[in-house]
Order: structure tokens, then sequence, then C-alpha cells
């Protein structure tokens, strides 16, 4: 098995940090989000919904680094000790690398033991905005045991309808 960095949290800012042996930092984050609760009717119950960020912080160039996913995984892993949290991740595209980052992201989850215990959906959501095509890659990751999980699915499926001006 492999091991991870060793990795702190940072309570005064909300996130996880830690260096990778050639003193790279990374960052992750779960932020609450609100998103999934305009995509449907406010009576119903959605949990525990963030948003995760992982941001590598050091300029410097990295290099393939095994580890670096390993210690993201227990991250992940540690944050669905709560069956009620659910989690979002929205791949960056300023430098036009969404799809790869999509790509590597559902490569990692389908090659992790999370398969047994965490559904995660894939939706490449379209809208308009000031005449653009907008095209984000996203995923949702929740616990099979969360309660609200068939709300949850609703919800992220209404994405693309309520970007585009539908109400929920």
């Amino acid at each position: 098995m492999l091991k991870q960095y060793n990795y702190t949290f940072n309570s005064d800012s909300g996130y996880y940090s830690f260096f990778t042996k050639r003193q790279i930092e990374y960052r992750v984050a779960f932020y609450e989000d609100f998103t999934l609760a305009s995509c449907i009717s406010d009576s119903i119950g959605l949990g525990n919904v963030y948003q995760i960020t992982i941001d590598k912080i050091s300029d410097q160039p990295s290099q393939f680094d095994l580890l670096i996913s390993v210690t993201i995984k227990n991250i992940i892993t540690a944050f669905f000790e709560n069956i009620q949290n659910a989690l979002i991740y929205v791949c960056d595209d300023n430098d036009n690398k969404a799809f790869q980052r999509f790509s590597v992201f559902d490569r990692w989850y389908n090659k992790s033991s999370m398969t047994d215990y965490i559904t995660k959906i894939n939706n490449i959501i379209e809208f308009d905005l000031d005449n653009e095509t907008i095209k984000l890659y996203t995923s949702l990751m929740f616990h099979k045991e969360n309660p609200n999980s068939k709300n949850i699915e609703k919800a992220f499926s209404n994405i693309n309808n309520t970007l585009n001006g539908e109400k929920p």
C-alpha cells in the first residue's frame, strides 16, 4: 500500500495542505455549495453539499507523483465518513485543460475502492452567457447510503435547465 504525504488542516482558512517531495504545496478545500439547492424545490432536502477545490500553490512545474493522488483520495475518503455529505467537482478551465482534469478525475475514481461505497455522476453542463456557450465539466459524488441521494441526483440533473433559465 502506498503511503501518503502528511497533510494538515488549517481551521482558520478551512483547507488541507501538504507538500510533495519536491516541496510543491497543494491545498484541498471543501466549500459549502448552494448550486443544487437552486435546482430543486425549496422543500426538498439535500443534506450537506460541498464543492471541492484542489490547488497547486507553488509555481514550479509538477511531475507525475502518485502520492499526490493518494493523499487527495485519503482526504476525500475522510470527507465521506459523514454519509450525508455530497461533493461537486467543477473542472477549472483557465488554462483550457478542463476536459483533461475531468478525465483524470474520472479515471482516478474508477480505479479506486471508493466505487464500492461512493456514487459518482458526471455532467457536462452547457449554458449561454453573454452570447457565448459555456461548457463546464462537472462531477457529483455522494455516499451510497446518503438518505438524500435521489434528491441530490435530481437536482444535479436539473443544473442545465436552471442555468438556461428554467425554473425547478
